[in-house]
């Protein structure tokens, strides 16, 4: 039986067999640019601002207008907007019951851009009379947070909590005329409704 043999012009075999060839290798070679470049990586989504707001009430406490707290309040929040680039927020108030005795919380906080957290921390937590601070779990936004106990100069408890992260710092200040117990939580979820971000 004779071989079979291709119909066509002198040479039209090799030029089917050099464009199939062509073919498989672009098939097979992905997505590529033109000129080898690699496609585009779409640019990271920029991570919104964040911006801190005071709430009406912290721990059933209401605002409360007393200048030895509001003195207290407002010179942590100087401290940290010396601290911060960018400011985009800031706020500071205390809390506290009517009575003479009642307990109070002191807060302030600033929102920007913080390099240094080590610093930005020892800057705001240094006036207060407390002569150790521990690190606390700071939970989020790979931040720092320290707290300590002391006494007022009127001889009452004062436990004091700072944080600081990337994009907020901050002190909460809780003074009793009763012994303390442990605050952490308190602080986070005070720390928490300033901030008003979850993570």
């Amino acid at each position: 039986m004779p071989k079979s043999r291709l119909i066509g012009p002198p040479g039209l075999f090799a030029l089917l067999t050099t464009l199939l060839i062509t073919s498989a290798v672009v098939l097979t070679s992905g997505c590529a640019r033109v000129g080898g470049q690699p496609a585009a990586t779409p640019a990271p989504t920029a991570t919104a601002a964040r911006t801190l707001a005071l709430p009406e009430t912290v721990l059933g406490l209401p605002r409360s207008p007393k200048p030895e707290l509001t003195r207290v309040s407002r010179s942590s929040l100087e401290r940290l907007r010396e601290s911060a680039a960018d400011v985009s927020s800031s706020v500071d108030g205390a809390y506290a019951g009517r009575a003479r005795t009642a307990d109070a919380v002191v807060v302030s906080g600033v929102s920007g851009r913080f390099s240094d957290l080590d610093a930005t921390l020892t800057r705001v937590l240094r006036p207060y009379p407390v002569t150790t601070f521990r690190t606390v779990e700071y939970g989020r936004f790979n931040g720092e947070a320290r707290c300590g106990r002391g006494r007022t100069e009127n001889k009452r408890y004062l436990t004091v909590c700072g944080w600081a992260d990337p994009q907020t710092a901050g002190v909460v200040a809780f003074i009793s005329a009763r012994r303390q117990l442990e605050l952490t939580t308190e602080f986070f979820e005070i720390r928490d409704r300033l901030d008003g971000t979850t993570g």
